[in-house]
């Protein structure tokens, strides 16, 4: 019990508050004071200054995104609506019928009036 006796009492002398000054340690002499301050209130702001800077710049980015965005979207327009009107343009020219998204012959005919439904039935089912 001697080992573990001197070993508590060693802890407890190593634990014992004893500054190298003498001076007792108190929130004057423990505190960062002014410098400190000046110190946290610099940070605080370029933190913020950064923080705006951060915001302006990712907006700028999205408004940018989505000017691009539109741009593309009228060019696309702008080239279906070409290739229609070119289409259109051949299809005059060789006498067709303009695409409107059915096929002419069901565009103008009824589906009983049609050439392929009037030609006879075969010879086996009359």
């Amino acid at each position: 019990m001697n080992g573990a006796r001197l070993l508590l009492e060693t802890g407890v002398l190593l634990a014992a508050p004893n500054p190298s000054d003498g001076r007792e340690l108190n929130s004057v002499t423990v505190s960062p004071g002014l410098p400190g301050f000046f110190a946290a209130f610099v940070l605080a702001v370029l933190v913020v200054l950064l923080a705006v800077s951060m915001t302006r710049h990712t907006r700028r980015i999205q408004a940018q995104a989505r000017l691009q965005e539109r741009i593309e979207a009228e060019e696309l327009a702008e080239a279906e609506e070409r290739d229609e009107a070119e289409q259109a343009a051949t299809d005059e020219a060789a006498g067709e019928q303009p695409v409107t998204g059915q096929p002419a012959a069901e565009a103008e005919d009824e589906p009983g009036d049609r050439a392929e439904d009037q030609t006879p039935p075969p010879a086996e089912d009359r």
